[in-house]
């Protein structure tokens, strides 16, 4: 049996990129679910996803740091790709995570 060292910094992000990407996938699980828009998320997917407050999000869409459409109904709906552009402005790397760059 072969045994690995690793880093409990390293491990860390390990675990942290896996429970974003698990995160994502019950956002998108429940979005097929509810047939919703498939390329929009609501405020508290966003805030679930990008693991911050409901407070910070309004920040940013007040501060222009992401894109948001407002729909018939008056709510808000983030288009997944300016998800995923902030977090790439913001070094958030979806695909490799903190310990990838």
């Amino acid at each position: 049996m072969e045994v690995l060292l690793i880093e409990k910094e390293t491990l860390d992000c390990i675990l942290d990129e896996h429970e974003l990407l698990c995160n994502m996938v019950i956002v998108l699980a429940n979005r097929l679910r509810r047939k919703e828009t498939a390329d929009m998320m609501t405020s508290a997917e966003v805030c679930d996803f990008l693991h911050i407050g409901s407070t910070t999000l309004q920040s940013l869409r007040n501060g222009g740091k992401i894109g948001y459409v407002r729909i018939d109904d008056g709510s808000i709906r983030y288009p997944v790709t300016e998800v995923i552009r902030y977090m790439e402005r913001n070094g958030i790397n979806y695909n490799r995570g903190a310990y990838g760059e």
